[in-house]
């Protein structure tokens, strides 16, 4: 213990086993902690992968709709072709992850997406490229994406110790925010070099590897699974949600994510007619916020001393300062500056409720419980951005003005809705050294 403590302070990785990297001249455990373990490095290179080639897949059939004389609806299904299943399905897979085994159930979704995405690429090839077709393998893509999504949500916990799943569920953002910036640039790359036939090709060799990942992983002993029915099991669920923590934590959220949004669906509006940029402008403020979203997992250990709490007031904080500036500047470095402070902000407020939803809940009822989580992010954006885009038509600054006095009101729901505290650091550490010895 006493050589375990020495070698802490050196800021090394401890020798002893069970040891896990820290901070160069302190004890603080490193922020890529988790990747000590071998069933999250696993998968979280499985979900980049995947999380590329969807994006991928995406950005490819919206221009095979529109090169093959699509109409501007069309295209824009493409994005409703995608998400429509999650919202739809999303609690229902929720509650069928937590029926089954998980390893299989992700095995069996991935399995799907990757036929689907065979099928949309052999269809490009023989030019069988009908708006209708390429919409409906899309959507069949979807349904996949949407019973994995909470699944996948589910399983961090059992990767890592509980005193890391802040820090997994921030690193495994990375696996969207690294994939949202590379692959629709990827995709272009593609289609400008090979043609459009190759972007589905590339996204069905993605995502046959990842079952191939899947299936050599060696998963964690699944949990006991519900007796009862289905709908039993449903309606467990949902009175799950429906009451204190989980419902305060919601609550939470959705009031932090209506004004975060106006970010992300004015961006376009923002760079056009107020800053006057073009469209490789408008691409370097879509990557200055994807960069703050990114260095948000640099400064998770943090936050988490501090607790989620605090987190989602401190980001409220960051995302108020970045919409007051947005609002009353139209010097572009400025704005990008502010962009990359809101990315931070928004990630760092949807990690602490994430991390506070999954200390909280059973692992019974976990996987439910998350794909409540992702069925109300995916709905808020939807609605939202839709919202602000009304919002807009009084003038941008006016939209984003609006949106800080709104961040103002979630700093205050802290008060109303107050986030559960999370349990005793020692207790989780000494059920963690029993609970994953030798698993990394």
């Amino acid at each position: 213990m006493i050589r375990r403590q020495q070698e802490q302070r050196r800021g090394t990785a401890a020798a002893v086993p069970g040891g896990v990297p820290t901070s160069r001249g302190s004890g603080r455990v490193s922020t890529w902690a988790p990747f000590a373990y071998t069933a999250f490095r696993i998968l979280f290179v499985t979900q980049l992968v995947a999380n590329a080639g969807r994006l991928m897949q995406v950005t490819g059939s919206a221009w095979a709709i529109q090169d093959h004389g699509g109409s501007p609806l069309q295209v824009s299904l493409i994005q409703t072709a995608t998400y429509a299943p999650l919202v739809a399905l999303g609690f229902a897979a929720g509650t069928l992850a937590d029926r089954v085994n998980r390893r299989l159930l992700l095995v069996a979704c991935q399995a799907w997406m990757a036929l689907s995405a065979t099928a949309l690429s052999v269809a490009t090839w023989i030019g069988w490229t009908d708006p209708l077709v390429v919409l409906a393998l899309t959507f069949a893509i979807g349904l996949g994406t949407a019973i994995a999504a909470p699944t996948w949500a589910a399983l961090q916990p059992s990767l890592v110790p509980s005193r890391f799943v802040g820090r997994a569920i921030a690193l495994n953002g990375l696996t969207f925010n690294v994939a949202q910036a590379v692959g629709p640039a990827l995709a272009g790359l593609v289609i400008a070099a090979l043609g459009t036939q190759w972007i589905f090709a590339i996204n069905a060799f993605a995502l046959s590897c990842t079952v191939l990942a899947l299936l050599a992983w060696k998963a964690p002993v699944p949990a006991s699974r519900p007796t009862e029915s289905f709908g039993r099991s449903l309606h467990a669920g949902l009175r799950c949600i429906m009451t204190a923590p989980q419902r305060q934590i919601l609550t939470r959220l959705m009031i932090f994510m209506v004004p975060a949004i106006s970010v992300m669906a004015l961006t376009p509006v923002l760079a056009d007619e107020r800053l006057g940029l073009d469209g490789s402008g408008y691409g370097v403020l879509l990557a200055t916020f994807g960069s703050g979203a990114a260095l948000s997992v640099t400064i998770w250990s943090r936050v988490e001393g501090r607790g989620e709490a605090w987190g989602m007031s401190a980001s409220a904080v960051l995302l108020t300062v970045a919409l007051v500036t947005a609002a009353v500047c139209t010097q572009p470095v400025i704005v990008g500056a502010a962009l990359l402070v809101s990315g931070m902000g928004y990630t760092l407020g949807s990690t602490c409720a994430y991390v506070a939803a999954q200390r909280v809940v059973d692992e019974a009822m976990r996987a439910r419980v998350m794909a409540a989580y992702v069925v109300t992010s995916g709905t808020v954006v939807a609605a939202s951005s839709a919202v602000w885009g009304i919002v807009a038509r009084a003038g941008v600054a006016t939209a984003f003005a609006v949106a800080a006095v709104l961040c103002g009101v979630s700093l205050a729901a802290g008060r109303r809705w107050p986030l559960p505290r999370g349990r005793d650091k020692q207790a989780d550490e000494t059920a963690d050294s029993a609970d994953l010895t030798g698993e990394r």
